[in-house]
Formats: structure tokens, C-alpha cells, sequence
């Protein structure tokens, strides 16, 4: 498979800070329609994903933590948890958003680096939220004089550690910290069935859910970089499927559904994609060592993607973050994390020194050229700063991309890749 850049979408001037542009800092896709959104700042931005064509904007006046289109087919919006512990709904249609629920107390602002839950289900319109490690999860209305807020105590008096509804049927998936995950009725909140190894198989804890779109399979991506496969098509669950994917917690997981993949992303910004084993014998199962399979896919070569199409290749590299897929089309996008952007100033300052070692190889590279292709589009100010130091921040733009995949050249539909920076 080979990766080619198709088109950018410029978010260089929205949500515009102080000194520097801002990151988009989360993405989504619309359940059924080619549409994308992606927060940045304060703004929640929509865009047509194949052509690029911004279609909408709403100003929330807080920055976007989690966010996911409604899957109610009517509804055109966005739910979201931001910064304020609010969840809120964001119309496209109307441009218009409102408060769905608001904590008792006022809170902090919450970091991005803050792990906060929440699921959506296409068969009621309400929303489940919780925050990490709690004892409860809050379920909303999601539509305007809706159901109101309800805190839901679960049977288990264990952390939650994350939370996923099913696509397809009334099930809610809520994962505890010892790697136990329980089945609960959506209207009854009653145990379905519990997934869970035996204490041979040490778990931390489900970071993310993927499910596959006619089987009745589910996967799982553990916090101890474990990737897991169950079959709940009977009454009792059983694991099909384990492989060791990293030592690195797993932090997104998705299915790819026309091309029959899983593809993984691990805390360290690895993306893996994995091919399911086919089952011969319907009779027998399939080992659980060898059901998952490296698949023939090429790792993604940022700074060449970055560079074609009048981009811009990105140093220190980026660091891939999230992986968000569309259900129903050949569209994924990719959030990459803001390392410049973050607290802690160590894990800074180290990030810049690589950043720097890698510009220095590049203009190493480039000597005796025009250098033209670094300062070929944009406008770069120089008062009071280093040349170097101007070219790091203006080559460090924010863009929302768009890719390709030229699957082996045999197919000629294409697989677009969103990438979120």
C-alpha cells in the first residue's frame, strides 16, 4: 500500500492564541455522511471530508476534550465533553450549542491529558459519561428537554477505567481497572455477561473498544499493551483472539471496515494493523495465540506525506495520538499530540532538543539548494528571534490533511486517511 497526500485543510488562522497558532485537539466523524469535525481551541470546525470545504462553525467558549457526531440518524450534532466538566450539544444546522448537563460543583479546568469517558448508542438518543477511575457513570439526554441527568452506581464497586456502547445493539460496556469488563442492559442497566481471563493473564484495564460491523465480535485494547478478541454470539462469551501488541498501553483501536482490518494505536504513538485469522472449520475455533496476524500494510512515512501537496514537513516528528475511523466508508483520521503544547517542561525540553537534531540533518541534507522549500508558501517574522527558531515555529503549523491509499493498485476506490495535527 503506498500513501499519498490528496489535499490539506488549513486551520492555521482559526482559534488563533496569542503567540502561536492552536492544535486541533480532537476529530469526528458523522456516522453515515462524508463529514468531518475537529475542534481547535474553542471552535468546533465541520468540513466536508472529500473535498475540504469547511461547512460550519461553532464557537462553545471551551475547549473539546471528547467529542462524537450523534448517532441518531436525524440529528446533525456533535456531543461533547469540555474543559468545564460540561457536556454539550453542538448543532451544525443552526450553528447553535447548549448545555446538556453541568457538574453539581464548579470545576478545574480539565487538562488534556485527563482521561474522561463517554458512549453513544444509535438506539436512544442519550449519552454515558464518566471520569477515570470513578465508581459511577452518568447517563443524559441528548436532545433538547431530553432525559435528565441520572447517575447510574454500577454493581461493582470497582475504578472504571472507560466505557463504550455497542453499534448495534443495547449494550453498554463498562471496563474496570482489573481488566474486568461487564455487559449492561441500556434501559435496565441488568448484567448481560462479564468478560474476563483468568489470573494467569494480567490485565490493567480496557483503553479502548472496537466492534466488528457484522460479526458479533468485540475487541479490545487493553492498558497493558494487550490486544484482545471475544465472541459474544453465544450466552457465554468466550475469548477468541489474544496477541501481545507492546509494552505500551493501547489508546485507540478500530476496525477498517472495507479493507478488513484492525488497526491499533499504542500510548508511545505506534499504529499497527492486524488481519483477523479466517476460520475454516466453524466447528473448531481458531487458536487464540494465532487469530490476530500482522497485516502487509507500510508504516506511515510522516515527513513525506507532510511535504507533498504544498505541505510542510513537521520537526520534531508528530506523535500519533488517536486513531478515529468512519463506519460505514473508506475514511480514518489520525489526532496527533501537541508536545510542544504540554506541561511537563522535561518531556518538553527533550522533545525540542530531537526536534532540533532532526532540522539540523535535514538542512545538512539540503545545502548548496534554494532552500525555497521551506519558505515556499506562508510568511515568516524574524524581529527579535533566531532564523532557527522562526523556522521551527512557522514549519510546527497546524493542518488538518488528507490522504490517500492506492490499495496494491487493484482497487480503484480509494482509502482516505484524515490526519488531525
Amino acid at each position: 500500500m503506498e500513501w499519498a497526500t490528496v489535499h490539506h485543510l488549513d486551520l492555521r488562522h482559526v482559534g488563533r492564541g496569542f503567540h502561536k497558532p492552536l492544535q486541533p485537539h480532537a476529530a469526528a466523524f458523522h456516522p453515515t455522511q462524508t463529514l468531518i469535525a475537529a475542534a481547535i481551541g474553542t471552535y468546533i470546525i465541520e468540513f466536508d471530508a472529500i473535498t475540504g470545504s469547511k461547512l460550519s462553525s461553532i464557537d462553545i467558549g471551551a475547549s473539546v476534550l471528547r467529542m462524537a457526531y450523534s448517532p441518531i440518524t436525524s440529528s446533525h450534532a456533535v456531543i461533547a465533553m469540555v474543559e468545564d466538566g460540561t457536556i454539550r450539544s453542538c448543532d451544525f444546522d443552526t450553528e447553535q450549542s447548549w448545555v446538556l448537563h453541568s457538574p453539581e460543583k464548579k470545576m478545574e479546568p480539565i487538562s488534556f491529558d485527563t482521561d474522561v469517558h463517554m458512549a453513544l448508542t444509535p438506539l436512544q438518543p442519550v449519552v454515558f459519561f464518566g471520569f477515570h477511575r470513578r465508581m459511577s457513570v452518568t447517563v443524559v439526554g441528548t436532545v433538547d428537554g431530553g432525559r435528565a441527568p441520572k447517575k447510574i452506581k454500577t454493581d461493582l464497586k470497582k475504578p472504571i477505567v472507560n466505557l463504550a456502547c455497542h453499534t448495534r445493539h443495547p449494550v453498554l460496556y463498562v471496563a474496570y481497572a482489573d481488566g474486568l469488563i461487564r455487559a449492561y442492559n441500556i434501559h435496565s442497566y441488568a448484567v448481560h455477561y462479564t468478560l474476563q481471563l483468568d489470573n494467569t493473564i494480567k490485565l490493567f484495564g480496557a483503553g479502548a473498544f472496537a466492534f466488528h460491523p457484522m460479526l458479533e465480535w468485540i475487541f479490545v485494547g487493553d492498558r497493558h499493551g494487550t490486544l484482545l478478541a471475544w465472541d459474544v454470539s453465544t450466552e457465554r462469551p468466550s475469548m477468541i483472539g489474544i496477541t501481545q501488541v507492546g509494552s505500551q498501553p493501547i489508546t485507540s483501536i478500530a476496525w477498517l471496515p472495507v479493507l478488513g482490518l484492525l488497526v491499533t494505536v499504542s500510548k508511545d504513538g505506534t499504529l499497527q494493523a492486524w488481519k483477523t485469522r479466517v476460520i475454516l472449520n466453524h466447528n473448531r475455533p481458531p487458536m487464540q495465540a494465532s487469530f490476530f496476524e500482522p497485516a502487509g500494510i507500510e508504516l506511515i512515512d510522516i515527513p513525506r506525506v507532510l511535504s507533498q501537496q504544498g505541505g510542510e514537513a513537521v520537526y520534531p516528528l508528530p506523535k500519533i495520538k488517536a486513531l478515529e475511523v468512519h463506519p460505514k466508508l473508506n475514511l480514518a483520521a489520525l489526532l496527533f499530540a501537541n508536545m510542544i503544547g504540554g506541561d511537563n517542561v522535561k518531556s518538553r525540553a527533550a522533545y525540542t532538543r530531537d526536534g532540533r537534531k532532526q532540522l539540523f540533518a535535514v538542512l545538512q541534507s539540503a545545502r548548496g539548494s534554494s532552500g525555497e522549500w521551506i519558505f515556499h508558501s506562508g510568511t515568516l517574522d524574524l524581529s527579535g528571534d533566531s532564523l532557527i527558531g522562526n523556522i521551527f515555529q512557522f514549519i510546527t503549523t497546524d493542518l488538518l490533511a488528507h490522504w490517500d491509499i492506492d490499495y496494491l493498485k487493484l482497487h480503484n476506490d480509494l482509502f482516505i486517511l484524515c490526519l488531525v495535527l
